[in-house]
């Protein structure tokens, strides 16, 4: 059997929910993973949260287990051509180092960035056609909910994080690809904290 690089170019629109926000991705070099933290899944309830108490539908898609699936890419492979002012980031708590951007308008998740140059996506954003990746890694498994029942629980999910991820997630933060950014951050000490947000 043809072993699948998991590593693989996306170029491929993308919207929000309701589709105020739209963009373009455009990556020679995507991976993907699924994590199972509390963090993570409390900021996604949050803005689930933010949109019932709006008369919203969920826009923040976890999977059986409480994962979230992000294809991880660079701040400068992302472009927000509509919707701009629509754009809202938040952390998730005083200190939190990841700055997180949804779109205010329906609370779809869009995507983190930080220092490191690295971006996370939200995976959901992408079509079928346009996800060429399959899951690398899943990460912080001892987070993660027990399911329904409905499908087993994946083979490849870590307790903690494999060893690969330390050989390659280092390599895949590239400051110099911080710029250009989807958003203009101010200092990120002076970023409000999103509302609702609790980590279970």
């Amino acid at each position: 059997m043809t072993k699948v690089n998991p590593i693989q170019p996306i170029k491929a629109n993308i919207q929000c929910r309701c589709g105020t926000v739209k963009g373009r991705i455009d990556s020679p070099s995507a991976l993907r993973f699924v994590c199972y933290s509390k963090d993570c899944r409390g900021y996604y309830n949050a803005l689930n949260a933010l949109a019932t108490k709006a008369g919203l539908p969920e826009a923040a898609v976890l999977d059986t287990f409480g994962g979230c699936d992000f294809t991880q890419i660079y701040p400068c492979e992302i472009s927000i051509h509509e919707g701009q002012s629509k754009l809202e980031t938040r952390l998730i708590r005083k200190g939190s180092p990841i700055p997180r951007t949804y779109a205010k308008c329906c609370f779809t998740p869009l995507f983190s960035t930080g220092g490191t140059g690295a971006a996370l996506l939200n995976s959901a954003l992408l079509s079928p056609e346009d996800q060429h990746c399959e899951v690398k890694y899943r990460i912080i498994g001892r987070h993660a909910l027990k399911g329904d029942g409905s499908v087993p629980k994946p083979s490849n999910m870590s307790w903690s994080v494999p060893f690969g991820w330390f050989f390659t997630m280092p390599k895949r933060c590239q400051p110099d690809k911080a710029q250009p950014s989807p958003v203009e951050l101010k200092d990120i000490k002076e970023l409000e904290i999103i509302e609702g947000f609790a980590s279970e």
